[in-house]
């Protein structure tokens, strides 16, 4: 009896190593985590479109961390930051926790007194997406993230091709004095269809004490302050920004055809 129930076990074991699902992280490589944080990413950027905000799509990240003191795992990020106008940071994260997938779960938690706003939503797989900030934020990070997986090799392509850099862009480094630069491009695939990418370039040395500059007649920035501006024209969100001593200009497109 023992050792039929010793097979019984052991058999149970292997069935549910191979079919059931996982319960924590750990038990999902970053190979898996990779293509389910990008897909999850498509599903923030389309949540985002509301023409009201600015948005810029950060560099995909995949770094190492520390799954216990004896190994090391790789660790999947990546941030959508939001400029919004003064005194929407509650509702700009309330558009998004509506605007994505019901699945998700997503809701905004508002707590002392209602100044301080919480986003949170469970992509599935372990991926979550967050998001901490002041009722009086004008600049939100929105971040996916996979937690720290075991490592794997998760070769293979990086961001969709996402086109040519819109018209916006040269203008806008044309009307800072840049000519000829090339961008940096990051991009993520939308639910629909298309492609909602951020060109980015060097827009030369930063003026602390300078008044946007470059903004089309007829806008008006949706945020500036002594980092920088961000403004919309159409579909199109055009950030202007300082790190360290220089200008660093974002021209984020919606979801469109390659």
């Amino acid at each position: 009896m023992v050792g039929a129930w010793s097979v019984v076990l052991l058999a149970g074991v292997f069935w549910s190593v191979r079919n059931d699902e996982a319960t924590v992280p750990e038990q999902r490589d970053i190979g898996h985590a990779v293509p389910e944080l990008r897909r999850a990413t498509g599903a923030l950027v389309a949540a985002a479109q509301d023409q009201r905000w600015a948005t810029r799509l950060g560099e995909f990240q995949l770094v190492e961390c520390s799954l216990n003191p004896a190994w090391t795992g790789r660790r999947a990020s990546r941030d959508l930051t939001l400029y919004v106008p003064e005194g929407e940071a509650r509702a700009a994260l309330d558009g998004i926790a509506a605007g994505l997938p019901k699945s998700y779960g997503a809701g905004v938690v508002v707590a002392r007194g209602g100044t301080q706003l919480s986003l949170f939503a469970d992509a599935g797989e372990f991926i979550a997406i967050d998001a901490e900030a002041a009722s009086t934020d004008q600049v939100l990070t929105v971040r996916l993230d996979s937690g720290c997986r075991p490592p794997a090799d998760v070769a293979g392509p990086g961001d969709p091709a996402a086109g040519a850099a819109p018209e916006l862009f040269r203008s806008t480094l044309a009307a800072l004095g840049v000519t000829g630069a090339e961008p940096r491009i990051h991009a993520e695939t939308c639910p629909a269809g298309g492609t909602a990418a951020t060109f980015e370039a060097d827009g030369g040395t930063a003026d602390p004490d300078s008044a946007p500059r470059g903004v089309p007649d007829g806008t008006t920035p949706i945020w500036a302050g002594a980092g920088g501006w961000a403004y919309r024209v159409g579909p199109e969100s055009v950030v202007i920004d300082t790190q360290g001593e220089r200008l660093v200009v974002s021209v984020t497109t919606g979801c469109r055809a390659g």
